[in-house]
């Protein structure tokens, strides 16, 4: 929304009270005694909650605090939208109080920190955002709230913040609906003052509304008249005949000229003075909208300004109530339609369509919608999008090409694959009509490419897109750049990294000119992935790094392509053995994570996190995750995902000895498990794991020692042909573990040299410590024997690598004693050479070595400079490595060269 809707929850507010708004002095000075960060008061309609957060922010300003508002509407509910709330507040308060902030970002508990002294962020409504990913975000910013910054949270329904790993005891206040009733003091006060009634006929009343502040603000209304039939109603208890019939003695006790003014302005769910100026004529909006609530009317502001007005939920529901029976439906659309065309002239275009739709104006919301569709796919706000749709008369729907795209994308992310599909087959018809339209064509397969991408069906996708690319110019930038990622995917598992990476590399500056920032993150995503598999885990970091920079600066607040960055970036940064940066990054994101449908960057970041958990002694959490991942799997039809929690779990029973428990876990995984992978897809979340390294490393840990070498001799192979350096390391570790559980130790020793000297670059060192104690006893008899035999191996880059392994199975590694491994920006691949060097190749080492360049290799080789980049790819793919430093380090290494 634009416009006006900036001043929803903005500025330090200049609140007042209503001179029937009770202050709840108990309350106030059992929160303002305290030290706690949080104040959530969960209650059902009409308890006081939102009156309370007023007071709270009263007293915050009285104390010299800074005040934002965050009070969602009806189009609220998706996380995106929560999250850019959250910044849009946070930015304003810093703004207001001039606090400094180093560079943009969207990391909310940095936003926080950034406002200058005390602040107080009050979220009313919440239960608009009542979801697990809201409840778990929410719970990471309460944690990470630094000293002086509190939330106040009022709610119908409590939010899930346990499972957010929230530690409420000693930060928190919790108000039920029995800590927000008036007591009999309070009901006394409230009503004598107002009434002058005795203590006895206050007893009576208030034991019979048992204290609901709601009910005490209807009768004191209602015997402001001197009448005597709330107290009458309320002798059977308080039902919703009851308030019905008070908020109509309520009604009918307003003066004509207020009753039509409330009638007048009570279909819209948000007030302020310019709309009521346009509904009721003349320029008295807003002293209209201050009399109403300082008498009562139980029309309460939502922000800082008093700008925002809305009436509380029970009495506004009569009003709509009562508009409805007194007028015909073609007066109710035509109230409906003036409420639209305005919030359409405000730029506020998603309230307006939801009151088209009441209009039944189906043509005016589709118009309206069309306007903003693009932006709400771009902002990820989905869920609104699938609400508008569902509300479509479908004919409506089909005949706006514009729409048709954005619900195919808003129905395959929120995983309604069923309706997405049926929309794709319906434009597939029409296209076929229509006539031979190979671009048309070509851009319909890029749309079913977003479905099959959150189905998980990479081969089709892959097809798809590679066939309709060569159909499309800069100018279809979007589809595009779309069609290159889908295809980059599927190449890279199949392991055709070169491709791959050129395909990502052209998608980059379409993503950026279409402004498809989950596109553009998505690319780079698995651009690092990649190389991550490559073993060039330094280069995957620092890309990722940038990536999410860039995101910070650029992306609209609340978009959701960060969590594609953040999972293969925890993962990385886990296998550097960085263990607490890996955490924050994936918390941090974990709701987006979560949120969005791609499978891998959800298993990777689960599983990362759930192994961080269990290294931190929190096995439940772990065990939370991998049932996440399992339900959700078997929820959305995602085999890969219940593949992945159910391999940690076979994992984790084998490192613990578990054998039995192991193989019944076994049991449940898909046959893929099993299979060898020379054939098969091999994917970036599933290459370490899943894909029949569970399987050999239950074979070796239960002593099934030939059964495992024979597989492991195989996969090797597959993994070496394929570049897979990272996977490589993993199983020549495992071949190690096995040669020394069968006695062969020297064997044993020299593969897991292999296996060492191949991660060393990268710095690798996760992939060791995690088989557990066995690895970790191969490293030490590596050390001890190298270093009692051959003097050498002191000052050796790869023994210094080692060192660092056996002090981080200790517990003692440090990030500082990680950046001493030289060679980490080359991130070289030390691969024994897949083949025998020429004699003229190991003349180039030679060279290379002191520097010369191609020119000066064709001088003294006496052959043209075409010849030397000939021998040089040569030199590089048998030495499995990509630029001259890492090839001359490998050749040094392997004493090819001095």
């Amino acid at each position: 929304m634009g416009g006006n809707e900036n001043r929803i929850g903005n500025k330090q507010p200049e609140v007042e009270s209503g001179p029937v708004d009770l202050r709840r002095e108990s309350l106030l000075d059992r929160i303002q005694s305290s030290s706690v960060q949080l104040i959530l008061a969960q209650a059902p309609a009409g308890y006081g909650k939102s009156s309370l957060l007023r007071q709270l922010a009263a007293a915050e300003v009285e104390a010299g605090g800074a005040v934002g508002w965050i009070t969602p509407v009806s189009q609220d509910g998706d996380l995106s939208r929560f999250v850019q709330m959250f910044i849009g507040t946070c930015e304003r308060l810093i703004e207001d109080t001039g606090g400094k902030l180093r560079r943009t970002t969207r990391d909310i508990p940095a936003l926080i920190s950034a406002i200058n002294g005390p602040a107080l962020l009050l979220l009313d409504e919440y239960d608009q955002f009542a979801h697990g990913q809201a409840d778990a975000l929410l719970g990471q910013i309460i944690e990470q709230l630094p000293p002086g910054k509190r939330i106040a949270v009022a709610t119908r329904t409590m939010p899930d913040l346990s499972s957010a790993r929230l530690k409420l005891s000693g930060r928190a206040i919790v108000l039920g609906s029995i800590d927000l009733r008036f007591d009999l003091g309070e009901s006394y006060q409230f009503l004598s003052e107002r009434c002058r009634l005795g203590l006895e006929e206050v007893r009576e009343l208030h034991s019979r509304i048992d204290g609901w502040p709601a009910a005490l603000q209807f009768i004191n209304l209602s015997l402001a008249s001197h009448k005597q039939g709330a107290a009458k109603a309320l002798r059977s208890g308080v039902t919703q005949e009851v308030v019905d019939y008070l908020a109509q003695e309520v009604f009918h006790l307003q003066s004509a000229e207020t009753r039509e003014a409330l009638l007048g302005i009570c279909l819209a769910d948000r007030l302020c003075a310019e709309l009521v100026n346009h509904k009721l004529g003349g320029s008295q909006g807003r002293a209209l909208l201050d009399r109403l609530s300082d008498g009562g009317l139980f029309l309460d502001p939502v922000d800082g300004d008093r700008h925002w007005f809305r009436f509380h939920p029970l009495f506004g529901d009569f009003l709509r109530t009562q508009v409805q029976e007194e007028n015909s439906p073609d007066a109710l659309t035509e109230r409906h339609v003036r409420i639209a065309d305005w919030f359409a002239a405000q730029d506020m275009r998603e309230v307006a369509i939801s009151h088209y739709l009441a209009a039944g104006r189906q043509e005016s919301a589709a118009a309206c919608l069309e306007e903003v569709a693009e932006q709400l796919v771009r902002e990820e706000r989905l869920g609104l999008l699938v609400s508008l749709f569902e509300q479509l008369d479908q004919q409506v729907l089909l005949g706006s090409p514009t729409l048709l795209d954005a619900a195919v994308i808003a129905y395959g992310f929120r995983r309604q694959f069923a309706k997405a599909h049926r929309l794709l087959n319906y434009c597939e018809a029409s296209l076929a009509e229509s006539g031979d339209d190979p671009v048309a064509a070509a851009e319909l397969e890029v749309l079913r490419c977003f479905v099959l991408a959150a189905e998980d069906r990479v081969v089709e996708m892959g097809q798809r897109a590679r066939d309709a690319e060569k159909w499309l110019g800069d100018d279809q930038s979007f589809s595009k750049a779309v069609a290159f990622n889908a295809h980059a995917f599927l190449l890279g598992a199949q392991s055709q990294f070169p491709e791959a990476h050129e395909l990502l590399l052209r998608a980059r500056p379409l993503h950026e000119q279409a402004r498809n920032y989950f596109g553009r993150s998505y690319a780079n995503a698995i651009h690092a992935s990649l190389k991550i598999s490559q073993g060039l885990l330094g280069e995957a970091i620092d890309d990722l790094r940038r990536a999410l920079r860039e995101l910070d600066v650029e992306g609209p607040g609340g978009i959701m392509a960060g969590g594609v960055v953040a999972a293969p970036l925890g993962e990385a940064l886990y296998e550097r053995n960085e263990i607490d940066e890996a955490e924050r990054v994936i918390t941090d994101y974990l709701p987006l994570i979560q949120q969005q449908s791609i499978v891998d960057p959800l298993c990777s970041g689960v599983v990362t996190l759930a192994r961080i958990a269990s290294l931190k002694g929190r096995p439940e959490y772990a065990h939370e995750l991998y049932e996440y991942l399992i339900d959700s799997g078997h929820k959305y039809g995602l085999s890969r995902l219940v593949d992945c929690g159910r391999a940690e779990l076979v994992r984790e029973a084998v490192l613990q000895g578990d054998i039995s428990t192991a193989e019944r876990r076994f049991g449940a995984l898909g046959a893929e498990a099993r299979l060898p992978t020379e054939g098969q897809l091999i994917y970036s979340s599933g290459e370490l794991e899943v894909q029949r390294i569970t399987y050999v490393r239950l074979l070796v840990h239960k002593g099934a020692h030939a059964e495992a070498r024979a597989m492991l001799q195989s996969e090797i192979r597959t993994a070496s042909v394929k570049h897979r350096v990272r996977r490589l390391i993993r199983l020549k570790t495992l071949l190690a573990i096995s040669l020394e559980m069968d006695g062969q130790l020297g064997h044993a020793r020299r593969v897991m040299m292999e296996a060492v000297a191949l991660a060393a670059p990268a710095r690798m060192h996760r992939i060791f410590l995690d088989e557990g104690p066995a690895a970790i006893r191969m490293l030490n008899h590596l050390a001890n024997e190298n270093f009692t035999h051959d003097p050498d191996w002191a000052v050796d880059d790869v023994a210094r690598y080692v060192k660092l392994l056996v002090k981080a199975a200790e517990g003692g590694a440090r990030d500082e004693d990680m950046t001493s491994v030289p060679g980490e920006e080359e991130s070289a691949v030390l691969a024994r050479p897949h083949e025998n060097l020429t004699p003229r190749e190991i003349d180039i080492l030679h060279f290379l070595a002191k520097g010369h360049s191609n020119k000066d290799l064709a001088d003294r080789l006496a052959v043209s400079q075409n010849t030397v980049k000939f021998h040089l790819r040569n030199v590089f793919a048998k030495l499995d490595v990509g630029n001259r430093m890492q090839a001359v380090q490998a050749a040094r290494h392997f004493k090819l060269i001095e």
